[in-house]
């Protein structure tokens, strides 16, 4: 649990309490396939009362985002594409997100190590990624969505839209992979710098074929030089024996709720599963 967790509790359910009292539950934080579109030059915004109301309840939730709730990432996310200008239904989708919340503000992050009796001086680290092809429909930008997990604990997670607009899903997913690369990295340099021992590989879950031939295929195509770069950096690591990236099935990867909203069944298998109830604790 956050230290600042119960604080933001308190101001969301202060400024937005009333208005979400009004609306149902839901299982989800976003309506599944929910996609946020910036508003046309016909549409109709909200007053700037609104809009001031908008940006601090999506303020107080990517602060919960970075620190204690992954499982709303990407609703959050998607709503702050809109935080200069949103419409009546980004408005009514942020109440949505709010109420869930509200509703599961008993929930935190869990951190319990796996570890090996035989040997738990050795940490492993293993990570998902995923990425929402043209998931931005205005920009056709794509979604990178990653997860990484220390000993079983998930300790990192990401859901961003891509710099650069990419040409087929497999380039979609390169990029997403490659940031999930950089980020295991960057994990595995903490623990090499406490002293801690590692499991090599490190094992990179995805769900695309392409992106694993790409990673352990030297030669590349006229299709595919366009992400050349990214391949040689993911290669590298895997040619070492750092890396080692495996196929998992899209309703298995940990990683899909980070890239789109989805229905209630596939949100309570993966984004709910690091949670735990305090039960007011």
């Amino acid at each position: 649990l956050h230290m600042f967790q119960p604080d933001i509790m308190y101001k969301l359910e202060k400024e937005f309490g009333a208005d979400v009292r009004e609306i149902r539950k839901y299982r989800t934080p976003a309506s599944p396939g929910f996609a946020v579109r910036r508003p046309t030059a016909d549409e109709s915004l909200i007053s700037a009362v609104m809009q001031k109301r908008f940006r601090m309840a999506v303020g107080l939730m990517l602060f919960l985002v970075k620190f204690s709730r992954p499982d709303i990432s990407n609703s959050v996310r998607e709503l702050a594409k809109v935080n200069d200008g949103a419409t009546n239904e980004n408005f009514k989708q942020m109440l949505r997100a709010v109420r869930f919340v509200l509703d599961t503000c008993k929930k935190v992050l869990r951190f319990k190590p796996k570890t090996d009796k035989r040997n738990d001086e050795i940490w492993a680290i293993y990570g998902y990624c995923d990425s929402n092809f043209a998931g931005d429909k205005d920009t056709r930008l794509s979604v990178s969505g990653f997860c990484v997990f220390v000993m079983g604990c998930l300790v990192s997670w990401k859901s961003r839209g891509q710099k650069n607009v990419t040409l087929s899903s497999t380039e979609a997913e390169y990029v997403a992979i490659s940031e999930l690369c950089a980020e295991l990295l960057f994990v595995r340099m903490i623990l090499i710098f406490l002293g801690k021992k590692i499991n090599y590989p490190i094992i990179v879950q995805c769900d695309n074929i392409g992106e694993i031939f790409l990673s352990n295929n030297t030669k590349n195509s006229n299709r595919t030089k366009h992400v050349d770069i990214r391949a040689h950096f993911v290669r590298q690591y895997v040619e070492d024996g750092i890396i080692k990236i495996n196929f998992v099935r899209s309703t298995d990867n940990k990683a899909d709720t980070f890239t789109k909203n989805v229905s209630g069944k596939i949100f309570n298998k993966h984004a709910t599963k690091n949670l735990v109830n305090t039960n007011g604790k």
